[in-house]
Formats: C-alpha cells, sequence, structure tokens
C-alpha cells in the first residue's frame, strides 16, 4: 500500500468521524427541543415519577440511606481524581511530557469539568431557573410551589434543581473513561475495557435514579443535565477541529520513503533496515533506505 493509499484512507477516517459528529451534535439539539416540548405539554409527568418514591409518611424512600450515598461518594471521588489526573496531565502535556493519555485528551477532560458542572449547572442554569427541589414543593409536603423546566421563576435563590450538577459532572466522569478506553484500547485487558465501558453507560443512570428517587431532582432536572453536558462536549469538541488541524499541520514531517516493501518478511527487514516502529515485518515507514 502506498503513502498516497495510506494518508487517502485517513483522510476519509477522519471526515466519517467528523460527520457523524455533526450528525450526534443534530440529534442532541433534536433531544432537547422534544424533552422541552414533552415537559412543557406534560409537567405533571415530574411530580409522578417522584411520587414513584415518595411515602407521605416517611418522605421519599432512599433519602440518606446508606448504600446509595456510598454509591454518590464513590462516583464523587472518581471525578475528583479524573479532575486531578486530567489538571496534571494538562500540565505535564504543556511541558512536554505525556502522560498516559495524549495531551489534548487531558486538557478536553478537564475543560469540560470546568464548563459543564462548574459554569454551566451552577453559574447558568440553577441561579436563572429558581426551581426548587421536589423535596420542598407543596406535593411532597414543602411549602413551596412546582415549577415545569420550561418556565424560570424566583422561587429558589441558591442551590437549586435545575440542572443536577451530579448528573452533569457523573456525565463528564463517563465521557473521561470513554475517552481512556479508547487510548487505552490496545494496552488494556478486555476485561478492564469491559468494565469501563459499563461504568461509563450505567453511571449516569444511577446517579439519577439517585438524585430522582431521594427527592433531590426531578427526572427533568437530570435529563437536561445529562442532553445539556453531552451537547456542550460535542460543541467544544468541534470548535477544537481547527486547532487541531492547524497543529497536526505544523508537525515536522518523517523523512519516509514508499511503504511499498511493507509486506516483506520479518527477516528481510530487520537485514535491510531499521524499522522506526516495530520489527513485527508490517513497517510503516523506514527512516533508512533498504540497502540494494
Amino acid at each position: 500500500m502506498s503513502d498516497f493509499h495510506i494518508a487517502r484512507t485517513r483522510t476519509r477516517g477522519r471526515n466519517f468521524a467528523i460527520i457523524n459528529a455533526d450528525r450526534l451534535t443534530s440529534h442532541l439539539l433534536a433531544s432537547i427541543l422534544l424533552s422541552f416540548a414533552v415537559f412543557a405539554i406534560w409537567p405533571a409527568i415530574d411530580l409522578r415519577v417522584s411520587q414513584a418514591f415518595h411515602d407521605p409518611l416517611t418522605g421519599f424512600v432512599i433519602d440518606g440511606h446508606p448504600l446509595t450515598e456510598a454509591l454518590r461518594l464513590a462516583v464523587w471521588i472518581l471525578a475528583i481524581l479524573l479532575c486531578l489526573a486530567a489538571t496534571v496531565g494538562t500540565v505535564l502535556g504543556t511541558a512536554g511530557r505525556e502522560v498516559l493519555l495524549p495531551t489534548r485528551a487531558w486538557g478536553f477532560i478537564l475543560t469540560l469539568f470546568i464548563l459543564g458542572p462548574g459554569v454551566m449547572v451552577e453559574m447558568l442554569t440553577k441561579p436563572h431557573w429558581g426551581r426548587v427541589r421536589p423535596a420542598q414543593v407543596t406535593e411532597f409536603g414543602g411549602s413551596l410551589h412546582f415549577s415545569p423546566p420550561n418556565e424560570m421563576v424566583d422561587f429558589c435563590t441558591r442551590n437549586c434543581s435545575f440542572v443536577s450538577g451530579e448528573v452533569s459532572g457523573t456525565t463528564v466522569t463517563a465521557l473521561a473513561l470513554l475517552l481512556i478506553r479508547f487510548h487505552l484500547r490496545h494496552r488494556l485487558h478486555k476485561t478492564v475495557s469491559i468494565v469501563l465501558l459499563a461504568a461509563a453507560l450505567g453511571l449516569p443512570l444511577a446517579i439519577a435514579l439517585q438524585r430522582v428517587a431521594a427527592g433531590r431532582h426531578f427526572l427533568s432536572d437530570t435529563v437536561f443535565a445529562l442532553l445539556f453536558t453531552l451537547l456542550l462536549a460535542m460543541t467544544f469538541s468541534a470548535l477544537l477541529r481547527p486547532f487541531l488541524r492547524r497543529v497536526h499541520s505544523a508537525r515536522p514531517k518523517q523523512n519516509t520513503v514508499s511503504t511499498d516493501h511493507c509486506f516483506r518478511s520479518r527477516q528481510s527487514l530487520t537485514m535491510r533496515c531499521d524499522c522506526c516502529r516495530c520489527t513485527s515485518g508490517y513497517c510503516r515507514a523506514w527512516v533508512v533506505e533498504p540497502v540494494g
């Protein structure tokens, strides 16, 4: 296979990935609009779902339960560790020393932790929506009024319900686990890879269920926290594309020769050249031309 065919294959792969990413972003936008429409037309969905976990005598059934609180604490610790690792990885990578993942991956994870649970949740949605938590509304023994997610009210002034910060943080944690699994896919044991995938898919759903069942959030708080965070990740990824393309094009290219000689035996490769990447017999680039 020649250098031209390899380059063309890689370009097609990148273009296909960009098309899929843009398509996923469009689907996320459509899902957000559809969800707003559903909760605006049927606002009682939030109350009905929360009512399923509420006992008029004892309150919300799993509020303060040791097992669910242990799950929350474990996810919090995992998110903090990943955020610290992303900080260290970004700093060291900027200094020219990559650790485990590429610098852009660590920087992406760190930025999502800052923009998602930090800026989007604590600075934009919670203060401006002013939505109270389920345990505070009159339907569940509180003294404040219920409001659907499509209404901005002033019933709450701090630590409000919309959207869920823990679900947003867990979503970023899940994306970080998927990035780690992707970049280390050739080094991870199959069992570890499956565990990472299961954790990435299951943790956001488990935390969302815990927050709703404990009376700390309505269903819509968790749904929009997940959708907003995913949309933020896709938007930030799209904004990084031109920068990453310029960085890639600015890298000095190796002085390589045609790879038409790739498919040779391991013995002939060892005798004729010093392979720049491996000695498996499928060399991608040669730093020394073959003799003869």
